[in-house]
């Protein structure tokens, strides 16, 4: 009757240590996850960034070849381009993104 009694503890004890083992591993999982996704988000940051720097020269590099000044409205034929290229932009980062 003893050994039963102390079997029962021993299996117990088995159950409580794996309960604990999965619990442990459930929450390392969701940080590992959780690290992953900020990485990939501070990822697409800095993609997106760089992207905006260097649609801002662009723009910037047409208008003066176009010889607007900084303080003259934007010609509509630029402001359409400007729009075609930040789709563009967009669609990359959006691109990007998706197929992390």
């Amino acid at each position: 009757m003893n050994t039963h009694i102390s079997a029962a503890i021993t299996a117990a004890k088995l159950k409580r240590e794996k309960k604990a083992a999965a619990i442990k591993a459930r929450i390392d999982g969701k940080i590992a996850a959780a690290e992953r996704r900020e990485k990939e988000e501070q990822d697409h940051m800095n993609r997106a960034w760089k992207e905006h720097q260097a649609l801002q020269e662009k723009i910037a590099a047409s208008r003066k070849a176009m010889g607007v000044r900084k303080n003259e409205e934007t010609p509509a034929s630029l402001r359409r381009l400007i729009t075609e290229w930040e789709n563009e932009m967009r669609l990359r980062l959006w691109e990007k993104r998706v197929n992390m």
